[in-house]
């Protein structure tokens, strides 16, 4: 203990705060590691697929064409997020530019359709696209922007509610 007195909102004195931090992380990467870690993310995923996502949308994300897909555009993609260009580790994430259910099922598959976002990346890209397809014509309009646009809308730091 260094006895250092700090504000009521903080828990370590600034000389300490990186320390734990970085102590802080170990731990939640050795976790996320550990068998555990693992068995509870894939019970969370499943629990998913069965209560939130539309059948054939777990056939689709499941199928052997997806996941040879997948494995390409994160490949070709370096692991990097293709918006704000931090690297992907904990999860692929391998986004459709225009969304899955606008597309036919050739298209779903088409590699320039796909991109490797980060998951703060993906929620706000997702969360944007629910915004935009309640509007009059929303899914015309989602249909027709590109990557591009969701790139430059990305990079913007205004907060997606």
């Amino acid at each position: 203990m260094c006895h250092v007195i700090i504000p009521v909102n903080e828990r370590h004195c600034p000389a300490h705060k990186e320390q734990h931090d970085d102590e802080w992380q170990r731990k939640k990467n050795e976790y996320r590691k550990s068998k555990l870690g693992q068995m509870l993310k894939a019970q969370k995923a499943k629990q998913y697929d069965q209560t939130e996502r539309d059948p054939e949308a777990v056939e689709f994300y499941h199928s052997k064409q997806w996941q040879s897909v997948r494995d390409y555009v994160y490949s070709r993609d370096m692991a990097t997020c293709q918006s704000c260009g931090n690297v992907v580790q904990d999860r692929k994430i391998i986004d459709h530019i225009i969304p899955r259910r606008l597309c036919s099922a050739q298209e779903a598959l088409d590699s320039s359709n796909l991109w490797t976002l980060c998951y703060k990346c993906h929620y706000r890209k997702t969360k944007l696209e629910q915004i935009i397809s309640k509007e009059q014509n929303g899914d015309i309009i989602l249909a027709h922007l590109d990557r591009a646009w969701w790139t430059k809308v990305l990079r913007e730091k205004k907060e997606v509610k």
